[in-house]
């Protein structure tokens, strides 16, 4: 049954045409060779346009970078400046905070002097008090 099948033409579409070969092929084109070199000369000009561009941004652009560097380089030297004037600054500030404890502290030790001293001069005491507040005077304003 098998070789039966493939011994009957039972193909659906029909027979197949046979192969035939082109004859001959289609001549190319005859390019002109005033077109071919125009062609060229235009794409080597638009290659100089455009290395010429590249060029000039790439040279802009060093420029802008250098330009940008010195800028940058004229900033740090300002802070490192500044950095110098903050220290000088705060230097100052401790040695006026130092004075300012100094001073209230001798402040402190007068004004007790000063008290005994009003206390001594300008409160009538007598004889006896005013020995005892002359002593008092002496001891608190050494």
């Amino acid at each position: 049954m098998n070789t039966l099948r493939y011994e009957m033409n039972s193909n659906p579409y029909g027979p197949a045409p046979a192969f035939q070969p082109p004859l001959v092929p289609p001549p190319a084109p005859v390019r002109n060779s005033r077109t071919a070199v125009t062609t060229l000369i235009v794409l080597a000009s638009l290659l100089l346009v455009s290395t010429g561009v590249f060029v000039t941004l790439f040279l802009m652009a060093s420029n802008d970078h250098i330009d940008t560097v010195a800028r940058l380089d004229n900033r740090q030297q300002e802070l490192t400046e500044m950095d110098g004037r903050l220290a000088s600054a705060e230097a100052a500030r401790k040695q006026a905070d130092e004075r300012n404890t100094r001073l209230k502290a001798s402040n402190a030790t007068m004004s007790s002097c000063v008290k005994a001293m009003q206390h001594y001069l300008w409160d009538g005491l007598a004889d006896e008090q005013r020995t005892a507040a002359a002593r008092d005077l002496l001891t608190k304003c050494r």
